[in-house]
């Protein structure tokens, strides 16, 4: 187990080391409202998540289904592609949620959660509400063990993902100059020793980096879509996972069964199977996060 440490009271466990030239996929997935149903948008759901135990954590329909597929690899063969978790719960959560995670059959290679103790320690408890700072220097942490990694990344509509993980990919990717960056930073609200932080990590990493490749956001608060077009393609976002599983597949990052196993998860607790499915497939076809052709040959219907 290999252990970080970062100026931002970050809790950063990495259990796998990746070979240094290391350049195929991994996929980084925020936990709160894209993996488990957890509540952490008002003081009572932060305070409530410490005492929640195993068994209370709900699963979103057909999430695991879908890190599953992703971790084994659309291949024949199973491949353990590198995955990651980023949670704003506190480390001391950290065992409840791989106790989760292995009632799930999830396998991931690394959790970083949010050190609620040092926020307060520090005179800081305005970071434990705080999302855009801390999802910059958890992720800018966590490419230090995968620098040249291409990487997914898998977030929601709750909080503010979507401008963290793309301000992310644009300092990644080199599209974006440091003086814009800091500029966008203070515009989400951003402290300035956060803002440091950042910046510090981001010097640290080396010249050649891969880049970040895609960013999905789940839409829990159903959200238009069309709210997220000022981010370009870059940002995805899609309805359950049942579009998700859907995009993924025409990306070629899970394989048909993957897809299946997803469905079927979906509308086992769903009243109404038909309508959802029906829904999914229309939905993601008019936004073209799949095509006609991948779709027919999924052949998805409520019944299996």
């Amino acid at each position: 187990m290999f252990k970080f440490d970062s100026h931002y009271p970050l809790s950063v466990d990495d259990e796998r080391e990746l070979p240094a030239d290391y350049d195929g996929p991994a996929y980084v997935w925020d936990i709160d409202k894209t993996y488990l149903s957890t509540s952490f948008s008002s003081l009572r759901g932060l305070l409530r998540i410490p005492l929640e135990f195993a068994v209370d954590k709900i699963a979103l329909p057909g999430m695991p289904e879908v890190i599953r597929g992703l971790r084994r690899g659309p291949g024949d063969e199973y491949e353990g592609i590198p995955l990651y978790f980023v949670s704003a719960s506190p480390p001391q959560l950290r065992r409840v949620l791989e106790h989760k995670m292995l009632m799930d059959g999830v396998e991931y290679d690394g959790i970083t959660s949010k050190d609620w103790l040092r926020c307060i320690l520090e005179g800081r408890p305005g970071r434990l509400s705080e999302q855009v700072g801390y999802k910059l220097c958890a992720l800018l942490t966590g490419k230090l063990s995968r620098p040249r990694s291409r990487e997914y990344l898998f977030g929601d509509d709750v909080e503010m993902d979507a401008a963290a993980f793309h301000l992310y990919a644009r300092m990644i990717n080199g599209e974006l100059a440091p003086g814009d960056a800091a500029t966008e930073m203070r515009a989400d609200k951003v402290k300035r020793d956060d803002r440091r932080c950042a910046f510090a990590l981001l010097e640290t990493l080396p010249r050649k980096l891969g880049r970040v490749e895609r960013i999905f956001i789940h839409l829990e608060r159903n959200t238009p879509p069309e709210k997220f077009e000022k981010f370009g393609e870059m940002v995805v976002p899609v309805r359950g996972a049942g579009q998700l599983g859907l995009t993924l597949y025409e990306m070629d990052l899970i394989d048909a069964e993957a897809v299946r196993q997803v469905f079927e998860a979906i509308t086992e607790r769903s009243r109404s199977p038909e309508e959802l499915v029906a829904l999914l497939r229309s939905d993601a076809l008019e936004r073209g996060l799949i095509c006609e052709k991948k779709l027919a040959g999924l052949e998805i219907t409520p019944e299996f």
